[in-house]
Formats: C-alpha cells, sequence, structure tokens
C-alpha cells in the first residue's frame, strides 16, 4: 500500500479534495473491477469516458477518484482533479510498482514496420551475451523463458508496469518493447525510462487512428522528444526519420542507412540469396563483415538498426555481429513454412501496409534467379475496421511486383469481406493476373495449386496470428498450418 502523495505528481494537482496521506490499496481504471480503498482513474477513451462511471467506482468503495474535468472534480466527493488523467495514469502506475524501468536497460523500437523484428534481434543479441531479458511487443511478451501472448503491440500503463515489475523480479536486466504511436498518444508509457529509442521507418498505417501522416509521425515523434533519451537510433533513408534529427531532442544519435555513406553503420558490396544476407559494414569503430539468414533489404536494416543499439549503449558490438549470424528474428517474418525439391517456396509474412509489401516483394524478386526463373504468387488482403486508403495502395504493390495476385481476407472484422476487396481491387494495375477469393482458406490452397517447384508464393497479412476476427469473433486460424495442411493431403 502507498499514500496518495506516493502516487500523483504534485506538479500535476489541480485541485484536492483529499489527505495526502490517504491509504491507497490499488489502482484501477476500469470502474466496475474497483475494490474497496483502491484509486479509480478516470480516462477518456476513445470510445467511452471513464469520467461517467464516477459514482460506480465511488459506490464500490474507491478511496479516491482522479478525474480531469473540473466539473467532475465539483460534483463528486473523494476527487482530485489533474491536468491529464492518462499522464497521470501512467505515472501513478509506476510508482505503484517501485519505478520497474529505472531498474532495468530499456530500449523502445517504433516505426511503421520492422519493430518486431529488430525486438527479436536485440533480444536474441542480449541472450547469447548471457543477460537476462525481457521483450514487450506484438507477438508476445517474455519475462526470461516466461512467455505470454500479446493483445495489444504496447499494453495499457497499468499492465505494462506490472510486467516490467515482475521482470524486475525475475532479475531482468535488459528489455526491449515496440512502442507504438497509439500507446505513445495515449500516453500507456508515460512511466517509462528508456536507455535507447530505436526508429526503424515512417510509412502509412493508423490513418483510421491518427487521421493525418502529420499527425501520426508526431505520435511517433514523442519518444524521442518528451522522454528524456540518453540514445536515439535512426533510419538516415527515411526522409520522415530524419527529421528527429532536428526535433529529436535525445542526448545522442546514431544512425544508419543502407544509402547513405554518412551513416554511422553503413552496408555496402550487400549480396542476397535464398540462403540469406551478406554485406560490409562500417562503423564507427571499424568494417566488418556481416552475415544473416534472414532475407531481404528490410531486414538488413534492421540489423544495422540493431547493432547500432548495441553500440550505443556501450555492450560488444563484434560479439552483436557474430550473434546476428544464427538469429531468427521474429516469427511471421519472412518466415519460410515450405521449400525444397518438391515444393515450391512458401513464405507467410505479417505485412499490412503498402510499403511492408513493397519491401518483401522486393525482397522476394531477387531471390526469383534462385529459383530457375520461376514466378511470384502473392496472397494478401486488409483489415476491416481499419484505414481504408492503404487498400488500393496494397493491390498496386502487390500486382506491380507479383506474377499473380490473389486478394481475399485478411481480419474483416465488422466489414464486409467483399466490399473489402472490392476496394483492394480498385488499385490494381490493368492487365496483370488476378484472381479473388473472398475464403482465406480457399485463396491459400488455390495459389498453392497453381505453384510449381520453382516459383515462390508469399501469404502476406497476418504472419504470426493464429486466427481470424470476422465480426467480432476470433475463429481459430493460421496461414502457416493451411500450408502443411494442403501438403499433407
Amino acid at each position: 500500500m502507498k499514500t496518495l502523495s506516493h502516487i500523483l505528481n504534485p506538479l500535476r494537482i489541480k485541485g484536492n479534495k483529499l489527505s495526502d496521506s490517504l491509504t491507497i490499496k490499488g489502482i484501477s481504471q476500469k470502474a466496475d473491477l474497483v475494490q474497496f480503498g483502491e484509486a479509480f482513474f478516470a480516462i477518456r477513451g476513445t470510445q467511452v469516458d471513464g469520467h461517467l462511471f464516477i459514482q460506480k467506482a465511488l459506490d464500490s468503495g474507491a478511496a479516491v477518484v482522479i478525474v480531469d474535468n473540473e466539473e467532475a472534480f465539483q460534483k463528486y466527493p473523494r476527487t482530485v482533479w489533474v491536468d491529464c488523467t492518462r499522464s497521470q495514469l501512467a505515472e501513478s502506475a509506476s510508482a505503484w510498482f517501485n519505478h520497474p524501468t529505472e531498474k532495468i536497460s530499456l530500449v523502445g523500437v517504433t516505426g511503421t514496420n520492422g519493430k518486431t523484428t529488430s525486438s527479436y534481434l536485440l533480444r536474441e543479441i542480449w541472450e547469447k551475451s548471457g543477460l537476462k531479458t525481457g521483450m514487450v511487443g506484438t507477438v508476445e511478451t517474455l519475462i526470461g523463458s516466461e512467455k505470454f501472448n500479446s493483445t495489444l503491440t504496447t499494453p495499457g500503463a497499468l499492465e505494462l508496469q506490472g510486467i516490467f515489475s515482475k521482470m524486475v523480479d525475475s532479475q531482468i536486466t535488459h528489455a526491449v518493447m515496440e512502442v507504438s504511436s497509439i500507446a505513445l498518444d495515449q500516453k500507456r508509457v508515460g512511466g517509462c525510462h528508456f536507455k535507447a529509442g530505436l526508429f526503424t521507418n515512417f510509412t502509412q498505417d493508423h490513418l483510421d487512428y491518427h487521421g493525418t501522416f502529420e499527425n501520426y509521425f508526431e505520435a511517433k515523434l514523442k519518444l524521442f522528444r518528451d522522454y528524456g533519451l540518453p540514445l536515439a537510433i535512426i533510419n538516415l533513408d527515411d526522409e520522415w526519420v530524419k527529421r528527429v534529427l532536428v526535433q529529436g531532442k535525445a542526448k545522442q544519435t546514431l544512425s544508419f542507412s543502407l544509402g547513405d555513406p554518412s551513416a554511422d553503420f553503413f552496408a555496402e558490396n550487400i549480396q542476397f540469396s535464398v540462403e540469406g544476407t551478406s554485406a560490409q559494414i562500417k562503423t564507427p569503430i571499424g568494417k566488418f563483415a556481416y552475415r544473416s539468414s534472414l532475407i531481404g533489404a528490410h531486414n538488413l536494416a534492421n540489423g544495422l538498426g540493431v547493432l547500432a543499439t548495441i553500440y550505443g549503449l556501450g555492450e560488444d558490438l563484434p560479439a552483436a555481429i557474430k550473434a546476428l549470424e544464427k538469429a531468427h528474428g521474429a516469427p511471421g517474418r519472412l518466415e519460410r513454412v515450405m521449400f525444397g525439391e518438391k515444393y515450391p517456396s512458401v513464405f507467410v509474412d505479417y505485412a499490412h501496409t503498402d510499403d511492408a509489401l513493397r519491401r518483401v516483394l522486393e525482397a522476394l524478386r531477387k531471390l526469383k534467379s534462385d529459383k530457375s526463373g520461376g514466378k511470384i504468387i502473392t496472397v494478401f488482403g486488409c483489415g476491416g475496421d481499419r484505414d481504408k486508403t492503404k487498400r488500393p495502395k496494397m493491390a498496386q504493390a502487390a500486382s506491380s511486383l507479383s506474377d499473380l495476385t490473389v486478394v481475399t481476407s485478411d481480419n474483416p472484422r465488422t466489414e464486409n469481406p467483399e466490399k473489402i476487396i472490392e476496394e483492394i481491387c480498385k488499385g490494381l494495375i490493368p492487365g496483370t493476373i488476378t484472381h479473388c477469393e473472398t475464403l482465406r482458406k480457399k485463396a491459400i490452397e488455390w495459389a498453392l495449386s497453381r505453384a510449381n517447384q520453382q516459383d515462390i508464393v508469399l501469404i502476406a497479412g497476418k504472419g504470426h496470428e493464429t486466427y481470424q476476427i470476422i465480426g467480432t469473433t476470433q475463429f481459430p486460424f493460421d496461414d502457416r498450418q493451411v500450408v502443411r495442411d494442403y501438403y499433407k493431403s
């Protein structure tokens, strides 16, 4: 238990009806789950305003209600009025768990694409160095050897600080977290202390939430402007990310690039094959041979960003380069599901933006010569209840780089899947070979039936996911298992 003064930032308080010495037994942001003696934070959500449930929280025995609405402060007893309940919740959650991220070397990774792969690579390097690690991200949360499925890329503030507290209890010393733009906008990571921030790239996504490209970028920029970063790592090949050089406030900035030799980490003499990637990389301490089993320029960029992070943290760079040779990266990111003399090369990838899809297909096209000139078959769809403007853009990317494009459902959610497909098809390049099939399983099987041993098949959009959301229901579905089942039959 803690007192009110322990969990509140005095600089945020605009009015207080209670004693600073009031004992608090817990923290909650859900009125229907408030326990006697807890502090309830009234959060303005995207759908519901927590201020509407203040009386319910008080009736449940809340010791105090934190509001950012003067009218609510005047109306209800046992209230504290602050400038922003979201920001205060994040700071209070950190205080409640005794500021766990101050005891961990925490790296935040943001960007439109590459967050998950970069996080996995960084963790693998640490693990190979004998460090005890944790990870919070899109696929899973890891606390040492313990694994927990993730529901959000970046959890809510209270859950997040609880995770870091468990890491401290488990003697974790190094952790990496994917930091989404929405989490930054909603101040979920407000109580976190980062040792470094890595910005992978910036392309269109989440405009259904942010509205404009500029708003989306401003959300990402918060990590590099508002968190007192000791170290920022940025991609010089991305014009948006380069703005961090001017607008960011990190004490030190390191850069990486595949095209700009002035970058701190620069790759040259690059070679791609079905076995992986090789290059020579320039670093602040000399040039090194780089090898990785991961395919494509985007994964080479991810590797450079991770190596820059390792160097900036003062860790062993040559050992990290060696560790990357055998690093596996993230599941569902250009994950090879089927290959061999009797099968086409079949990959699944999480690519769900036009930029990510284009990068993956460009990587696979570079491998076509290794497959005796076979064709590239791409299966993809777009999620429902999400940014509609990227649908024709994804179609343009797929049809421009594929020999056969198969358009299907992703997670249609509450939208009509046939309507989504219709909007996707508006972006298909005229004259390209295309097939549409609403049922994703049938679409994958149709594509596989058209593939021979020389071909490459990409199934994009869902990657590691083991479900499909139709309406408001989650059904078991795994692209990888569909492929395996097809070749078993």
